[in-house]
């Protein structure tokens, strides 16, 4: 391939945010609404121009984890900020019946069950009015570009969009990108799968309307429902790829629709047809960012509790075409050195590349713990904006208590911190 040099030139330089969000998905959008909470200036980069990522733009719509799908499943693992909008969702009518077998838990007690189903308009609704009213600046429509680095201190960003290249730059930032876009440009050691056996595989959904009353689909809401779509492809990571993977599974949409039809007659008699497909594939795993500790396997399938837990993960290891291994407890710690990249500073990893294994990241990749993470993560950048300490040096217990403070389950008690 050729080489190109750019010419240097000067780009507007924005400086008066304390935290930095990449990334509007379920991770990047609670830690948003943590990181405003805890009253630091923060802002939010998102390519779409809605929040939810792949729960919105890829049709992903079954919110997963709040507790064990199976006994022993007392202990409801998650809640905080990512309860909250389900709660809120609730009162809106923007929940559907999850298609997963579980115990049914009363929301209206405050209790919520393993798995929802939700709208995604709905969704889109509520999570902005939650950040927006956190006082976070949001930006739309903008990409994240290249990193600012000082030896192995993040210091910004550059972000194109509409107004052109513009370097941000702020005291902490959070990747929330799925991909761990902004670790691995900064440098972050990372690891990925290097089979296709190994990793889990992209999908495509999409949304199948005039079912009525048919009772049909993954995911109903409404008199539509969402399926999941042709899956071809893994592990995409740049612009070639992902663009194959839109391609391959796009064109066999309808190929996958004529199937459904033949299977289950009944589509085609009530006029079922095909009325929405997500703008963008929902990727399910690329890279993992290497952090201060790595999960592995044993942590998820004993249950292992750690001294600086900051989320909890209770929801089954699932590999999809392949196995479901339900936990055989009330869920497995993840500590908050898997949220802290080895190598650079002033980065949080919130989302489903934090430093994992594959097999807990089977587990916690589950939207539910995947908010809670977030909830951790803008949790901890606002104290480090606020103690002028970087992310490796915060003080654990004070994280903690404002955590519980805040309603995040970590199963401790003030008193024990």
């Amino acid at each position: 391939m050729k080489k190109y040099i750019e010419p240097v030139k000067e780009l507007d330089a924005i400086d008066e945010y304390d935290v930095i969000i990449i990334g509007g998905g379920v991770a990047g959008l609670v830690a948003a609404i943590a990181s405003g909470r805890n009253k630091v200036k923060t802002l939010l980069i998102e390519r779409f121009g809605y929040l939810g990522g792949t729960a919105t733009a890829s049709l992903m719509i079954n919110i997963n984890g709040f507790r064990n799908q199976v006994e022993p499943d007392n202990i409801q693992t998650v809640k905080g900020i990512a309860q909250e909008i389900i709660i809120e969702l609730h009162k809106i009518d923007g929940l559907g019946k999850s298609p997963y077998p579980q115990k049914e838990y009363n929301i209206k007690n405050g209790e919520l069950s393993y798995s929802y189903c939700i709208d995604p308009e709905k969704f889109k609704y509520i999570t902005l009015k939650m950040v927006n009213e956190s006082e976070v600046d949001i930006l739309f429509h903008s990409y994240f570009s290249d990193v600012i680095m000082e030896s192995q201190e993040l210091k910004g960003i550059i972000v194109e969009n509409k107004s052109g290249r513009i370097a941000f730059f702020s005291k902490v930032f959070i990747d929330s990108t799925g991909d761990g876009d902004v670790a691995a440009r900064a440098g972050a050691p990372f690891w990925q799968a290097k089979s296709e056996d190994y990793a889990l595989k992209d999908t495509i959904m999409y949304k199948i309307s005039g079912i009525k009353n048919a009772q049909f689909g993954n995911c109903r809401y409404g008199d539509s429902s969402v399926v999941w779509g042709p899956t071809h492809v893994w592990g995409q990571n740049n612009a070639w790829q992902i663009s194959q993977a839109e391609i391959k599974t796009r064109l066999n949409i309808f190929r996958h629709f004529r199937r459904l039809l033949k299977l289950n007659p009944q589509l085609r008699d009530i006029g079922a047809y095909v009325a929405e497909t997500p703008p963008m594939i929902g990727i399910r795993q690329t890279r993992f960012i290497e952090g201060k500790y790595k999960l592995t396997a044993e942590d998820a399938i004993s249950g292992k509790r750690f001294d600086d837990v900051v989320a909890i993960s209770s929801a089954p290891i699932i590999h999809y075409y392949g196995y479901r291994r339900y936990l055989e407890h009330e869920g497995y710690d993840i500590p908050y050195r898997c949220l802290t990249p080895q190598k650079i500073d002033n980065l949080l990893i919130a989302g489903r590349c934090i430093s994992s294994e594959q097999e807990p990241y089977e587990s916690h990749r589950s939207m539910a713990p995947i908010m809670a993470i977030g909830q951790a993560a803008g949790t901890a950048a606002a104290l480090c904006a606020k103690n002028s300490v970087k992310p490796k040096e915060l003080n654990v217990r004070l994280l903690q208590r404002t955590l519980i403070s805040q309603g995040q389950e970590i199963r401790k008690k003030l008193s024990e911190i």
